[in-house]
C-alpha cells in the first residue's frame, strides 16, 4: 500500500471487510486490485475521487476493476480511499443498483 510524504497525495487501504474479501481472491485478481488503487492514487490529472461512482443512498461509492466492483469511502480530510468490500459483479448489483 502507498504512503503518503506530502499533504497533497491519497493513500488507499482496507478496512476489515474489504482485506476479508480481498484476501478471498484469486491472486491475479488481488494484484488487478492493487495496481489500480495505485494508479488511481497516483493519477497526476485526475483527483483519485474522480475514478469513483457515487451511489444513491449509500456512504461510499463503487470502483469497477474487470469484473469485480469494489466499495470505496472517500475520506477527504485524511485523503484516503478505503475499500469496505469487493464483490463480483454478478453479485453486486441488487434491486435498483
Amino acid at each position: 500500500m502507498p504512503t503518503s510524504d506530502g499533504d497533497d497525495e491519497w493513500t488507499w487501504a482496507f478496512d476489515a471487510p474489504g482485506r476479508s474479501d480481498f484476501e478471498a481472491l484469486d491472486r491475479h485478481i488481488q494484484n488487478r486490485i492493487v495496481e489500480t488503487l495505485d494508479e488511481i492514487v497516483a493519477d497526476e490529472w485526475r483527483e483519485p475521487t474522480e475514478h469513483i461512482d457515487p451511489l444513491a443512498g449509500a456512504p461510499w461509492g463503487k470502483l469497477r476493476v474487470g469484473n469485480y466492483r469494489l466499495a470505496v469511502v472517500i475520506d477527504h480530510d485524511d485523503r484516503t480511499l478505503t475499500v469496505r468490500g469487493i464483490e463480483h459483479r454478478r453479485n453486486a448489483y441488487k434491486g435498483d443498483d
